[in-house]
């Protein structure tokens, strides 16, 4: 059925609002043109030459964060959409492609509204996007309630299990939270140092992030010294510098993105923190690292799910096609959008446009598209895919290292394979995931 009744709504906005909050609060914050088609095992995607698409529309509702502090990742996304349905020629089959794309401004509400208005009154066939780990949980939610496949694309820890997983409905591209740190922890603790700091924005995500690494901090042969938390949109870092100082931490893990995370970079210069410390980035994008520049780029360390320069058909054809239409490399988060509307594509064309049809098509599939090889794990829906270590560049460096004098702000140091061993188990994944209690004591 689409759409809910009011007072269901209000509840859902209630519950998502809490949600986002993320656990208690802490110290440090108020508040929490080649048209090249690419194909997959199971579903193609290649109709006649010259042949007309005539069929129904094939509506696909993309919702992401295109204001407020994420608004970088949000625009990579509808661009990644975009791409995808250029590419496709704007048909799935004998079907025409709509692309519909949505704000989401990084709040539950928002998202709410807006996957509500695309149900009932775009009647879209599947629903995509996100940038926030609390505004996917939203959309999931209205999701569940018409019946249509939803394909998250931001990192949560939350949206494939209880009370949000739903196996008819709920897929998630992106990584969960755990996944990237589990695979980057190590790396950290035997590179960078072994006493690390976190400094985390005080939403779902963040306190995600804490748990993932007080979690794998012993097997991965770190301390975790402290956690700061700051409210999304913080302008001024200068406040959290003496508990860093203090800490007696070796790495300085930054868990914001976006507006965030370059203010702190410029403060982290101005303060001497670049210098006194390491620093790694569980979320990068080439859109930070443009704005940020070489000088404060250089030297730091990073995460990432995709990077421009990862040596991979896929990913050449699709930097190649990205940089044809924007002037530039693609940044992390547009691959999502790109994989999702191709895989819906893919799967529509080859007949599996039911729900029913779509999931067992997508269980256990697997796929490459522009993010190196993937698979589409059955019992949570979860796509494993690799883990990127990239460390920051000088511009003397970047032709050499980083494959463009202009945009290489980073070089790939380290592969990571997606794989069963870096994911929550099947067991773990069907309990509700609840968050560390925040320590804010550095000791």
């Amino acid at each position: 059925m689409r759409g809910t009744s009011v007072h269901l709504w209000l509840a859902i906005v209630v519950a998502l609002l809490l949600t986002a909050c993320g656990g208690s609060l802490a110290t440090g914050g108020d508040e929490g043109d080649d048209t090249d088609q690419t194909t997959v095992d199971g579903g193609e995607s290649e109709p006649a030459e010259d042949e007309e698409a005539s069929g129904e529309p094939l509506k696909i509702g993309v919702i992401t964060g295109l204001t407020g502090a994420y608004v970088q990742l949000g625009e990579e996304q509808r661009n990644g959409a975009e791409l995808a349905a250029e590419l496709l020629e704007d048909r799935a089959g004998d079907r025409p492609l709509e692309i519909i794309v949505r704000d989401d401004q990084l709040r539950p509400e928002a998202a709410l509204r807006e996957a509500q208005s695309l149900v009932q009154e775009e009647n879209v066939d599947f629903l995509t996007g996100c940038v926030s780990a609390a505004t996917t949980l939203a959309v999931n939610q209205i999701a569940k309630e018409a019946g249509i496949p939803y394909l998250g694309t931001c990192q949560t820890e939350q949206l494939n299990r209880p009370p949000h997983f739903d196996p008819a409905i709920t897929y998630h591209l992106a990584p969960a939270t755990s996944i990237n740190i589990r695979a980057g922890a190590p790396w950290v603790c035997e590179n960078l140092g072994q006493r690390i700091f976190l400094l985390m924005p005080d939403y779902a995500y963040g306190h995600e992030q804490n748990a993932a690494y007080r979690s794998i901090a012993d097997d991965a042969g770190c301390e975790v010294t402290g956690v700061a938390w700051f409210p999304l949109g913080t302008t001024d870092f200068n406040p959290y510098v003496p508990t860093i100082e203090g800490s007696g931490a070796d790495v300085i893990v930054f868990g914001g993105a976006g507006r965030d995370q370059i203010n702190f970079m410029r403060q982290a210069s101005q303060f001497g923190l670049k210098d006194d410390f390491e620093i790694f980035f569980n979320i990068e994008d080439l859109t930070f690292d443009e704005e940020l520049g070489f000088d404060l780029v250089e030297g730091t360390y990073a995460m990432a799910h995709f990077y421009w320069t990862i040596d991979d058909d896929g990913v050449r054809e699709y930097v190649d096609a990205y940089q044809d239409r924007h002037g530039r490399p693609p940044g992390g988060y547009s691959v999502f959008l790109f994989n999702a509307v191709n895989l819906i594509a893919d799967q529509v064309a080859a007949g599996n446009d039911s729900t029913e049809a779509f999931q067992n098509a997508l269980e256990g599939l697997e796929f490459s598209y522009a993010q190196g090889p993937e698979t589409m794990r059955a019992c949570d829906h979860q796509a494993l895919a690799p883990v990127y270590i990239l460390e920051g560049l000088g511009s003397d460096e970047a032709e050499d290292r980083g494959g463009s004098a202009e945009h290489g702000f980073r070089e790939v140091v380290e592969t990571i394979p997606g794989s069963e061993e870096l994911a929550p188990s099947c067991e773990e994944v069907s309990q509700e995931f609840t968050p560390a209690e925040p320590d804010t004591d550095p000791s």
